[in-house]
């Protein structure tokens, strides 16, 4: 049991994280340690939830919190979609993959459309390669997004929907774009300029 638990902990420290993700019926729940610093409003903004939704899944009276407090983030209990915090560990293992255009497999590279067609299909969730505007039109569109949620831009390169990427929380996303699989700021300079929009699978 301790072997078990010293393990865990190695785990932990290796993500840099702390949270815990654990299936519950058909959805994901995330379960997050409270630290130093942290808000509902903070927490809430690195999910793309409000802190009142967080305080519903958890039954709180208060927004004052202790660290150490564990908080459940998302679960089949939720009345709003869940978020998809495992599609985003899958998609963090590939950074620094190259960008390859065309490219759809981490030996031969990606582009933005074919890592986003690999990470969803290795974390579960089955779906033929599509263009980035294939995706957007078969994606609901959102104004708030959930961490897994996809992320579009248009006249990156050529007219129309051209780029996409997963929403990872707190204003960013990881895609395939530049010289390789790595985590941008969506509203700042160059992506602020081509931004389109949110869409859920």
């Amino acid at each position: 049991m301790k072997k078990t638990k010293w393990g865990m902990k190695l785990a932990a420290l290796a993500l840099g994280s702390s949270l815990l993700f654990t299936s519950v019926g058909t959805a994901d729940a995330a379960i997050y340690t409270v630290k130093s610093g942290d808000s509902l409003y903070k927490i809430g903004q690195r999910y793309g939830v409000s802190y009142q939704q967080i305080m519903k899944w958890n039954n709180l009276n208060s927004s004052v919190l202790r660290i150490g407090q564990k908080l459940e983030i998302g679960g089949a209990q939720a009345n709003t979609p869940t978020s998809k915090p495992n599609v985003v560990n899958v998609a963090q293992k590939y950074l620094g993959i190259p960008y390859v255009f065309g490219g759809s497999t981490p030996k031969a590279g990606f582009d933005c459309s074919g890592y986003v067609t690999y990470v969803l299909n290795q974390a579960g969730y089955q779906t033929s390669r599509k263009t980035a505007a294939g995706f957007y039109n078969t994606a609901t569109k959102v104004s708030k997004p959930q961490v897994g949620d996809l992320v579009f831009f248009s006249g990156t390169y050529k007219k129309g929907i051209s780029h996409v990427g997963f929403y990872i929380g707190n204003n960013k996303m990881i895609s395939a774009a530049g010289k390789q699989v790595k985590i941008d700021t969506i509203d700042s300079g160059y992506w602020g300029k081509h931004f389109t929009g949110y869409g859920r699978l």
